[in-house]
């Protein structure tokens, strides 16, 4: 561990997250990019009983596994070695400190990590959500995702240094995945990024009894055949509409800003007060 890293992991550490360790296989990896249904699947994975699905909310919402998030990626992103070393040294063991006793994953996270985890759970089946409309998965991106796109020294920035779950928000979502899955810049390069990452697992040559190439619009039947479900009787879920994401994410936010606030506040206090005696001690130092 450099200095920085074990800086921040000083002064920003989280209480650690109570995992149960894994006792059932892996069995589903969703790896289509977020706004790709992924909240569709989820629902739809935990109706034909596939729970617990991971999505992005469980890496954001407390408990929090952005901490743990970020040290995959800077194992990830540290590695100098070819392709083929790359994808070896993230284990099931390495996922298993965010996934915990998972059975699937889905969103961002299984995008990011797509070819790791496909490594790492060789028997999971694979699912490549897409979207028809690139355009409206790019306007219904800049919509959601977007707001970790953005790094800007503003109020926020000022506050993620007086909260640790802000702080691991900037630091793993803002300033490590989405920079490097989206090549630095969302808005210059979400599109051909998002039709990298499907020809990549495209091209994986994964056998068709392990892969599915999957759509909203596709609905229960491929699916339910592919993960050898019965079809329920209900309709299909409805998914996560940009409001309603943005007000989900906001209510987590705030418990963070509020948070922040108040340590700012503190040390603010602190700061004053130690001034204050400094100020107080000084002259009568000087009479002496």
């Amino acid at each position: 561990m450099n200095f920085y890293d074990w800086l921040i992991n000083t002064m920003y550490g989280l209480p650690p997250v109570g995992l149960n360790p894994r006792q059932r296989p892996m069995r589903v990896l969703a790896v289509g990019i977020s706004r790709s249904g992924t909240e569709s699947l989820r629902e739809a994975l935990h109706e034909v009983g596939f729970r617990h699905t991971f999505h992005g909310f469980d890496t954001i919402i407390p408990p929090c596994s952005l901490e743990a998030t970020y040290k995959l990626l800077r194992k990830k992103y540290n590695t100098s070695s070819g392709d083929n070393e790359h994808t070896e040294r993230l284990t099931a063991e390495d996922f298993d400190t965010v996934l915990s006793d998972c059975v699937g994953v889905s969103d961002l996270f299984a995008a990011e990590f797509a070819v790791e985890l496909i490594h790492a759970y060789p028997d999971a089946k694979v699912i490549l959500n897409t979207r028809s409309d690139l355009d409206a998965w790019y306007r219904s991106m800049e919509q959601t995702m977007g707001y970790f796109d953005k790094n800007p020294i503003d109020w926020d920035w000022c506050k993620s240094w007086f909260s640790a779950e802000l702080f691991w928000v900037r630091q793993t979502m803002c300033r490590t995945m989405m920079p490097k899955f989206f090549r630095d810049n969302f808005a210059s390069n979400g599109k051909w990024v998002y039709k990298q990452h499907v020809a990549l697992i495209r091209g994986l040559g994964l056998p068709k009894e392990r892969l599915l190439e999957w759509s909203v619009e596709d609905g229960w039947e491929p699916l339910c055949r592919f993960l050898d479900t019965q079809v329920p009787q209900s309709e299909f879920p409805r998914g996560n509409p940009p409001k309603a994401w943005a007000e989900k994410i906001e209510t987590t936010m705030k418990v963070y800003h509020e948070r922040a606030v108040r340590n700012m506040v503190i040390c603010g206090g602190i700061f004053v007060g130690l001034a204050s005696c400094i100020a107080w001690m000084c002259p009568r130092t000087m009479v002496i």
